[in-house]
């Protein structure tokens, strides 16, 4: 098994990282997602989990296929589905709403210490 860093994050095959910043001897499990999220000293997630807009305290670990962040759907609008908000996925004359992305990302969990 690979080591531990003091400087680099461990990420094993599968984890996709955006936006992220990472303390010393941290791991991300295969399979997990990372986005908007920083990771205290020895904290890890195992496989699978999905972490959003999220601060996780050092020591924490977090387990397999766990989902923590906020990742809202825009309750004021009268349909709540992805095309109001990422709608260029759908349409090529269309753009997301950045204001909405904007916002979630600002609304943070925080996990502190040893969670």
């Amino acid at each position: 098994m690979p080591k531990l860093s003091a400087t680099d994050p461990l990420l094993h095959p599968g984890a996709t990282v955006e936006n992220a910043t990472f303390g010393a001897w941290v791991e991300i499990g295969a399979g997990a997602r990372v986005l908007n999220s920083s990771f205290g000293d020895y904290a890890y997630c195992d496989r699978f989990a999905d972490i959003a807009n999220t601060s996780v305290g050092q020591f924490s670990n977090i387990a397999a296929m766990t989902r923590i962040g906020p990742t809202d759907h825009p309750f004021s609008h009268a349909a709540q589905h992805h095309f109001l908000y990422r709608s260029s996925y759908y349409w090529e004359d269309a753009s997301d709403d950045d204001a909405f992305f904007a916002a979630r990302a600002a609304r943070r969990t925080v996990l502190g210490a040893d969670c």
